[in-house]
């Protein structure tokens, strides 16, 4: 019962929020009927968003923070998708998972380094250079778009060497 009030009153203070901005900056009656629409919604999407019973911390690994060489957030292009998340680079493991918001796309990825056939800096979308090929050695390659791709390349090889 507490998570239903809850949804109601987040859904409550973001119509609140959108009619005072609507109001503001457009006609009352639109403001009106947009907060009311907003008030009716949200708290749908807000209790099936925040409160669902979809469990979804037991499906990714725990990482244990010590061992981790290199991290940072990054996108994963699954499916034509990209799907943001972080990747972790252990000793012999690249781990890609998902964060939260992506609760429709969900997943983790574990490559082990040992099967990186070479890394590559590619760009994204075709102009911005801030993609992370990884061609693998038995399954379909990797792609990652991550901010300081040299220095993920770097780290990568480096552990590959080891």
């Amino acid at each position: 019962m507490i998570k239903i009030k809850y949804s109601v009153f987040a859904g409550l203070i973001f119509a609140l929020i959108m009619f005072i901005y609507l109001s503001i900056t457009s006609k009352m009656d639109i403001a009106v009927v947009v907060s009311i629409f907003i008030f009716i919604v949200s708290p749908f999407l807000f209790y099936l968003k925040l409160f669902s019973k979809i469990d979804f911390a037991g499906k990714f690994q725990k990482i244990d923070k010590k061992l981790v060489i290199y991290s940072g957030l990054s996108n994963h292009l699954k499916d034509g998708i990209t799907i943001g998340g972080t990747l972790y680079l252990l000793n012999d493991r690249l781990i890609f998972q998902t964060n939260l918001i992506n609760f429709l796309k969900r997943h983790e990825l574990t490559i082990m380094l040992n099967q990186i056939a070479e890394v590559e800096t590619v760009n994204s979308f075709g102009q911005i250079s801030n993609g992370l090929l990884l061609k693998n050695r038995n399954v379909e390659n990797e792609k990652f778009i991550v901010t300081k791709r040299e220095v993920w390349k770097e780290q990568i090889e480096k552990q590959i060497v080891k």
